[in-house]
């Protein structure tokens, strides 16, 4: 019995059958690159850092890449401003397939906080509460007042006030009451006389020397104890023995 040959009817038929199908797969394939021009595998996309974009953009510049970006969560961040992407998911450089999500957190903005009371506190510790809670501290200004010289006295916004909304907070501080009496200062050494009048701020005046009595010690003194003046004032002051 002989093998058909490449001529017989059944031959043929093969042949015919292979070429249909073979055509067949070849026109599904050249269909499916028209219609989808993009590879028919998936591409690998490395993820960009987005942290510091809009949102909008961030999600933007995903599509460009073959990804998408969904935003996921807000949260407050004091380095981002509002409506900016504070933190995404998974990391940059992450390399994905295409069509994967990138999920994104936007900022809300800084935190709120409140305004600390600084009234009666000395202005330096004023500064470094206020320093503490990331406001600024705007312009001081003074008055006479009662309080002690160099203590807080008044604020603008007032304390417990939301910081979301503070540009700065504005402070009044005492330059210490119009008038003080002069203390006592005669009988004591020179470096005496000078801390107590300092602790009414008052300060030495001009020195004046005279030889009686023991050296180094105030003989006497101008303004006289108990007169009032303005604090800073001068007090001369008259020195047994020599000057230093």
């Amino acid at each position: 019995m002989t093998a058909p040959s490449w001529t017989s009817p059944e031959r043929r038929g093969r042949l015919i059958a292979w070429g249909v199908v073979f055509a067949a797969a070849l026109a599904g394939y050249l269909t499916t690159c028209l219609i989808y021009p993009a590879p028919i595998l998936p591409e690998s996309v490395s993820v960009p850092s987005l942290r510091g974009l809009d949102s909008a953009e961030a999600i933007a510049r995903l599509g460009e890449l073959g990804l998408r970006g969904r935003v996921a969560d807000d949260i407050a961040d004091p380095l981002v401003a509002r409506g900016q992407v504070s933190w995404q998911s998974p990391a940059p450089e992450t390399v994905l397939p295409a069509s994967a999500v990138v999920s994104l957190g936007v900022s809300s903005g800084r935190p709120p906080v409140l305004v600390p009371d600084v009234i009666g506190l000395p202005i330096d510790l004023a500064r470094e509460v206020i320093a503490a809670t990331a406001l600024p501290v705007g312009a001081v200004d003074t008055v006479t007042e009662s309080s002690d010289f160099g203590t807080v006295t008044s604020q603008s916004p007032r304390a417990g006030s939301s910081g979301a909304t503070v540009r700065e907070v504005l402070l009044t501080v005492s330059r210490g009451p119009a008038s003080v009496k002069v203390p006592v200062v005669v009988g004591l050494t020179m470096m005496a006389a000078r801390d107590r009048l300092a602790a009414q701020g008052l300060r030495i005046g001009v020195l004046e020397q005279r030889f009686e009595g023991k050296p180094g010690m105030v003989l006497a003194q101008s303004p006289a104890a108990g007169e009032l003046v303005t604090r800073e004032s001068a007090v001369n002051l008259t020195i047994s023995g020599a000057l230093p």
